[in-house]
């Protein structure tokens, strides 16, 4: 539940005399060349954590005393004709620099400026302009066509610039380059490429696409050659964007590695293209508990440079910690311990998130099974030619009726019916898929429910050339296991090689020749095929007494009921005693896919697992509890001054002399280290009286998007 305070303190006394601040124009390209704009004033600077380039708010000065080439009225500052020096161009470039007591200047502010807008009252005449900060040159250009390499030479760097969508692991798929192959850019930074996700060798040398070589990409890719903004060091996005699980028996330390467990986070199933960098950039950062800042610095010749910086939200340098200062009321004021002149915030633990789940895709399995007729059979169906006629579609004397007569065959792992040769009747019991699914457990609980599972024709098993072999068809007059059933492993097959389509409702297939009594599945020269011809009589085979009735065999993939074990439990440091779960909808990109011993394809005793994604899926878990077990402190502090101590990313501890701690994991044990509400947002104001405005937030509405 939140609670709210808010504090305003009105003693004027606590204002300082106002830093020198004056507002430039560069001319030309040459760092350093500035133009002083005396008939402009700042009136306030804003910078936001996120993909934000920061924003700065001005005005023009009209007074009679401008010295000539100043424009004096709103009508020379807005005409688009006008040509007076001191009139602001669109996309000029405007600096603000604070003059610091030893002659030195500090940028605050530098980007280009936007159309002015017009305030007209009667007794008021104000130009306004807005600037942007110079990250904004980012959005210029978004994201396009993927860079490419060659499928056939992977680890060769050669890559093309194509129109193939940005796409980071579309459908789950690894479509980055090997390791040790990345492409690097003019000052040697590497990232990776992108490789067709369908294209698999042996050994596979394709790879996810994790968070940090996916800001590599992003950052090295697409802000070159930074001109406006300069990049993060490849080294330092690598060991900041992990996932972070606390080793069992220890305390959890963000800055001590031995106290933590360090995985890469998968980027999820994330096309790119049409995004300017950094808001493609900033979305895969905030749900894994990482933000980005624009920041601005002032060099050693005074000027300024915008470089990219990205943290974790939870971490923090001891420089990073700071504090603010109001003393008991009735002390003497002292400017010295008293530095807030107002403040709202609100300590709410109704965010809080401590628990989270990961919902992968739902396992999979590769196996065989023997299905049965879905439809009742009568000894009179294949006794003459106009009994047959009733099942061929090109008779007229077909039977609408008899539309899936010999031609629907079943697992029925729901028990709808299908027809027993061993009992010569259509019986309703489910067929067991305890081989493949798993079997009850000790107490009688089910390893599975008795639902449809629909066959999925794209095998896990790979052909020589390294490509998933698709469902197969296989027909025997000698199988004499369960039918329906599992494959037991028995039987003279011959394989079916056309004819049939897969069902999309159940388990099973559907002939789809006209006459399911002239069924062509292809001919064997194999001297054991039950069919060498290749024609398949599938009504009198199936209904003539002395027949050698057929079984088909299945070979494909089914859902199993359950996804990957990937839970982050609650942990002390949560400020809740509930636990409080969340889920994260991963079924796009974390998958299990097994080959069951009863597939045709294995060859082994045991399950042969092709693909498990538990571990990447508990790292993310991990990377959400991390960034919302803790409450969140929310809200804004105002400093009355001009002030370059608080910037995005410090974290507020307290209140110093009201002796009041704004740590929110109050919870955890002391040595695991505290968690502050962080600065997102900064606003310098100049109007008036100059003050430096905070707001404050350790989850910034995070966990509406997770």
């Amino acid at each position: 539940m939140a609670a709210f305070a808010s504090i305003d303190v009105t003693s004027p006394s606590l204002g300082r005399l106002p830093t020198q601040v004056g507002v430039y124009r560069l001319v030309g390209d040459v760092p350093g060349d500035y133009q002083y704009l005396p008939n402009v004033r700042v009136l306030k600077i804003t910078q936001n954590e996120g993909a934000d380039p920061g924003h700065a708010r001005f005005r023009y000065v009209f007074d009679e005393f401008n010295p000539p080439g100043v424009p004096n009225s709103f009508q020379q500052a807005l005409s688009v004709n006008v040509n007076l020096p001191g009139v602001v161009q669109n996309d000029d470039r405007l600096t603000v620099f604070a003059f610091n007591p030893d002659g030195s200047r500090t940028a605050l502010f530098d980007g280009f400026a936007l159309v002015p807008e017009l305030n007209l009252s009667p007794s008021e005449e104000m130009v306004a302009f807005t600037a942007v900060g110079v990250a904004v040159r980012c959005w210029d250009t978004p994201i396009g066509g993927a860079l490419m390499r060659n499928a056939d030479t992977p680890t060769k760097v050669v890559d093309l610039a194509t129109d193939v969508p940005t796409y980071f692991n579309p459908a789950g798929l690894p479509n980055a380059t090997p390791a040790g192959a990345d492409a690097s850019d003019t000052y040697g930074n590497t990232y990776p490429t992108f490789l067709d996700p369908l294209v698999m060798r042996d050994p596979d040398v394709r790879r996810p696409w994790t968070l940090s070589m996916a800001a590599r990409y992003l950052c090295f890719r697409h802000n070159a050659p930074q001109t406006f903004v300069q990049n993060p060091d490849g080294p330092l996005l690598d060991q900041l964007l992990d996932s972070r699980s606390p080793n069992l028996g220890v305390c959890f330390v963000q800055n001590d590695s031995t106290t933590y467990d360090s995985q890469p986070i998968l980027v999820p199933d994330f096309p790119a293209t049409g995004m300017p960098w950094p808001v493609a950039l900033d979305r895969l950062l905030e749900p894994n508990g990482f933000a980005m800042v624009f920041r601005l610095e002032t060099d050693v010749d005074g000027n300024p440079y915008t470089y990219l910086d990205l943290f974790r939200r939870q971490d923090g340098s001891p420089q990073s910690y700071k504090d603010l200062y109001l003393q008991l009321s009735g002390q003497s004021l002292d400017p010295a311990q008293t530095n807030l002149l107002s403040a709202q915030l609100a300590r709410d633990s109704t965010a809080v998130a401590n628990s989270f789940v990961v919902d992968s895709r739902l396992e999979r399995f590769e196996a065989s099974f023997v299905l049965a007729p879905g439809f009742p059979i009568a000894l009179g169906d294949g006794a003459s030619a106009s009994s047959l006629a009733a099942f061929d579609r090109n008779s007229p004397d077909f039977v609408q009726s008899d539309h899936d007569q010999y031609r629907l065959y079943i697992c029925d792992e729901t028990g709808e019916g299908h027809w027993d040769f061993s009992q010569g009747k259509f019986v309703a019991t489910a067929t067991p898929l305890d081989a493949v699914l798993g079997k009850p457990a000790a107490n009688g609980t089910p390893a599975y429910v008795k639902r449809r599972r629909p066959p999925i024709g794209r095998l896990f098993t790979l052909d020589a050339n390294n490509v998933p072999l698709k469902a197969s068809l296989s027909i025997s007059t000698d199988y004499a296991g369960k039918q329906p059933g599992v494959w037991d492993g028995t039987g003279t097959w011959q394989e079916v090689l056309g004819g049939f389509e897969l069902l999309s409702d159940r388990l099973g297939i559907w002939i789809n020749a006209a006459n399911p009594n002239s069924w062509v599945i292809g001919a064997s020269n194999s001297s054991n095929a039950p069919y060498p011809a290749g024609t398949v009589r599938g009504v009198e085979d199936q209904a003539n007494t002395f027949a050698a009735h057929f079984a088909l065999r299945l070979t494909c993939v089914i859902e199993g009921d359950y996804g990957l074990d990937a839970l982050a439990q609650q942990r002390p440091s949560s400020t809740s005693a509930f636990t409080i779960t969340r889920r994260i909808n991963a079924r796009d990109r974390y998958f299990s896919d097994t080959i069951a011993p009863n597939s045709e394809f294995n060859n082994a005793s045991e399950p042969i697992v092709t693909r498990n994604d538990a571990q990447d899926a508990l790292a993310e878990a991990e990377a959400y509890r991390l960034a919302r077990e803790a409450g969140e402190v929310a809200g804004s502090a105002v400093v009355p001054r001009l002030t370059l101590a608080y910037r995005i990313g410090d974290r507020i501890q307290s209140i110093q002399g009201r002796g009041l701690s704004l740590r929110t994991n109050a919870g955890a044990p002391s040595e695991e280290g505290e968690v502050f509400p962080a600065v997102v947002g900064l606003t310098w104001g100049f109007e008036h009286q100059q003050h430096t405005t905070l707001l404050l937030s350790d989850q910034r509405a995070l966990l509406g998007r997770s």
